[in-house]
């Protein structure tokens, strides 16, 4: 029996090739924005495929770049949905310094909809989160470092973190979901200047503080080295952290996005043969930042994104792989222009 295909039906099957290929087109935008498995295509879309939510339309307006999400500071700061709190915020990454292809940071199940007004974050995940960015440490470039929030209504330390060693003279600490919108606080933190392995007051130690009065929302403070040394107190000994890595471990470099410059971090658990190159998105080799043998405990290299030729390379993801100790770890970066 012959079987006869209407014009209608035609249309159909097209529309619905047409869906799918477009569905599995932009799937990867997913692995695009941080924590985006979380939510899959319910953060860009209200149905699949089907109108865009207010996070969606933004990121088509604004932040596509060759079909690729953008993923920074800048879109992180924005409150797509306006329901208070900003799309970094919802997705664990306040500050916009993930980049695709790396773990996924903060916690999980504090990720919401950063393009439904009616998924919002409660409890822990509302408290708002602190970045701080330090410049020009390059006196205490190899020293013991440490910094701590403490809350001044109790002086209680609410986070803290510190370096074994300061591996160049620009870093950054980000703290998720440490602050309470109204309270206030003291960022203390301190460079074992004299490398006796406790805190001694300035000037035989470097100390500084910085006061954040009454927070409100996520907060970022930008600090570069001076000599206006303030005594913090505190008499714990930092001997424990002497001790070496007990494994290889490959930082995110920062900043990044960059231009022109960036610095990418490791650690080493014993001396040995370390290569560390660069590679664009078509799997070659562009440059070579590290080859020969590195001491145990924190490396750096900084890199001007400039190829064996020291030619500028054009704008793009680039991908900077680690290999020691028969292991190997990778990580994306992008050059911006």
């Amino acid at each position: 029996m012959k079987r006869t295909v209407t014009r209608s039906t035609m249309i159909m099957v097209v529309t619905l090739l047409s869906l799918t290929t477009s569905l599995f087109a932009r799937s990867h935008r997913v692995d695009q924005i941080p924590n985006g498995s979380e939510l899959g295509c319910a953060s860009c879309h209200v149905t699949p495929g089907g109108p865009r939510t207010a996070f969606g339309t933004l990121i088509e307006n604004s932040y596509l770049s060759g079909g690729n999400v953008v993923w920074g500071p800048e879109l992180a700061a924005a409150d797509a949905d306006g329901d208070g709190f900003s799309n970094g915020h919802e997705l664990e990454d306040p500050f916009g310094v993930w980049t695709s292809g790396s773990t996924n940071p903060g916690n999980t199940s504090f990720v919401t909809n950063p393009g439904s007004n009616s998924s919002v974050p409660e409890g822990d995940a509302a408290k708002s989160s602190f970045q701080m960015q330090f410049t020009d440490m390059t006196p205490h470039v190899g020293q013991y470092f440490e910094i701590r929030i403490v809350d001044t209504s109790n002086d209680l330390t609410v986070a803290s973190e510190d370096l074994s060693s300061i591996g160049d003279a620009a870093y950054e600490f980000v703290f998720l979901h440490a602050l309470e919108d109204g309270a206030s606080y003291q960022v203390d933190f301190w460079a074992d200047h004299n490398g006796n392995g406790t805190y001694d007051a300035p000037p035989t130690d470097h100390a500084w503080r910085v006061d954040l009065a009454s927070v409100s929302g996520n907060t970022m403070e930008s600090f570069s080295h001076n000599t206006n040394f303030t005594d913090i107190g505190g008499t714990v000994s930092i001997d424990h952290l002497a001790a070496v890595p007990t494994e290889l471990v490959l930082y995110d470099n920062y900043p990044n996005p960059f231009n022109p410059e960036t610095v990418i971090r490791y650690e080493l658990a014993a001396p040995g043969f370390v290569e560390l190159n660069v590679y664009n998105l078509q799997g070659a080799q562009v440059a070579t930042l590290q080859s020969g043998v590195r001491q145990a405990g924190l490396q750096s290299v900084a890199w001007n994104a400039r190829n064996y030729r020291g030619e500028q390379l054009p704008a793009g993801i680039y991908i900077y792989t680690l290999r020691a100790d028969g292991q190997m770890h990778s990580k994306r970066m992008m050059l911006l222009k």
